[in-house]
């Protein structure tokens, strides 16, 4: 027999998939989540934290926050890579040999299904506002945006969740290296991803990829061991 806890999950998450409760829907407070499903708020509570690590609400603090819809399908995926990360389990060899499996994939498939809009969002990363130019954090954060567009562009849902996992991993437990000079050097190869991208050369596209990610690794290899991911 299930909890309580238990049924509200159901309950949340059936309406998140759905689409009743958008992405980015605010949710009502706990204690009205408690009244109205005639529970404590220490149910709500459990149920919240499991929804949570579902990736399916994001709760936020402060006079902006509240319990928000979300649609976050990677975040256990994330969650289970930071555990092998801090038993030390994961190594820069580990990241780039998954890189070099799931990218070079997501861009041939990019350049077989990519739609027009897909195409356009892609083209807008890679135009950098004039102040922006110099700003290599700002640089390296857009560069995420491209290869997560990129494996969105794949029209493989699997394959998107993965790479969020991926990037969301490396975004928050490894220290970026901010250097103007690579990020405008990645801004070029990626210009010729997305033009074979465009052009429906899925083998050229692959290739590119390949070649930036060796590059990438060759970077590191011959830096001060910084992650530059």
């Amino acid at each position: 027999m299930k909890r309580l806890s238990e049924k509200i999950v159901d309950d949340i998450k059936s309406k998140i998939l759905n689409g009743e409760y958008k992405m980015g829907k605010r949710l009502l407070a706990e204690l009205d989540l408690a009244k109205q499903h005639d529970v404590s708020r220490s149910v709500i509570r459990e149920s919240l934290r499991n929804l949570e690590s579902l990736g399916l609400v994001t709760i936020k603090k402060g006079p902006k926050g509240g319990i928000f819809a979300s649609k976050s399908y990677h975040k256990p995926i994330s969650d289970s890579l930071k555990g092998l990360v801090d038993a030390g389990q994961v190594t820069e060899d580990n990241v780039f040999d998954i890189r070099l499996l799931l990218e070079t994939y997501a861009t041939a498939q990019a350049a077989v299904n990519a739609d027009t809009a897909d195409i356009k969002h892609l083209k807008s990363l890679l135009v950098i506002p004039p102040d922006k130019k110099q700003d290599a954090q700002w640089l390296q954060a857009n560069r995420s945006k491209f290869h997560l567009g990129l494996a969105k562009a794949s029209k493989n849902p699997v394959l998107e969740v993965l790479m969020n996992g991926l990037i969301d991993l490396l975004r928050k437990y490894f220290k970026d290296f901010h250097d103007v000079d690579f990020e405008q050097k990645s801004l070029v190869s990626h210009k010729k991803i997305l033009e074979n991208i465009e052009n429906k050369n899925p083998e050229k596209a692959r290739a590119l990829m390949e070649d930036y990610i060796i590059g990438m690794r060759d970077f590191i290899n011959q830096s001060t061991h910084e992650k530059i991911f």
